[in-house]
Parts: structure tokens; sequence; C-alpha cells
């Protein structure tokens, strides 16, 4: 099979274009850049994106956490010695009265305001922001 594929291509005897690995090369970079120009700009709107919504995301947090009593069992558990003989049911309660919605999603909140954070700082240190990058090209 090989042979034959060997054969054909001799018969054929392709010859490539004389621009045709220069254009390959130059796409490759534009590519490239294209790649770069976006992480350059969006790690650092999404960044502050995050960090302006987790203000209000905050707020509704502290609400949720008043609302649902978890500061009176948490500290139920700490006031009365006699916690220890039903601590099952204490550890349920305070379980039940996380506010999951709102703590998932301010921790969703900080986590993609560290992610961002990170992704502008390989940028940073890659060095792909500012004049002398540019001038590279």
């Amino acid at each position: 099979m090989k042979e034959n594929f060997k054969r054909a291509l001799q018969k054929i005897k392709y010859q490539p274009e004389k621009e045709l690995t220069e254009h390959i090369f130059r796409k490759i970079d534009l590519l490239n850049r294209d790649k770069v120009n976006l992480g350059v700009y969006l790690f650092p709107v999404i960044g502050i994106i995050s960090l302006i919504g987790f203000i209000p995301i905050f707020k509704i947090l502290i609400s949720d956490f008043t609302q649902s009593g978890f500061y009176e069992y948490v500290s139920l558990a700490f006031s009365i010695e006699a916690i220890s003989v039903s601590w099952k049911e204490l550890a349920y309660s305070v379980a039940e009265s996380l506010p999951t919605t709102s703590l998932i999603l301010s921790l969703s909140i900080i986590f993609i305001f560290l992610l961002s954070l990170r992704l502008t700082l390989k940028q940073i240190t890659k060095g792909h922001y500012g004049y002398h990058y540019y001038l590279k090209a």
C-alpha cells in the first residue's frame, strides 16, 4: 500500500507553490496575534465586570444570611454547653439555614474574578501588553 502511494506521488511530481509556506506561516502568525489580542482585552474586562458584580451579590449574600437565621444557630452552638448532646440536630439546622444559592453565586463570581486575574497576569508576564509587544510585529 505504501509503495503504491509512493509511486502515485512520484508520478504526479507534486510541487507546492512558491509562496505557500510563507502564506501558511503568515496565517498562523495572524491567528496567534488575534488570539493574544482577544486575551489582552477580554480577561481584564471580565475581571472588572466580575469585581463590579460582586458588590450587589455580596449584599444579597449578607441579607440572605441574616434572614435565614444562620447567625442564631451558630451563636447557639457556642453559647450553650448542653448542645454537645444534640450536636447532630444543630449541625443539620445550620446546614439547612445556609443560603446556598447566593453562596454559590458569590463563590462563582469570586472564582471568575480570580481566574481572569490569573490569566491577565499570565498575559502580562508573557509580555503581550504594552507598546513593545506591538513593535515586534
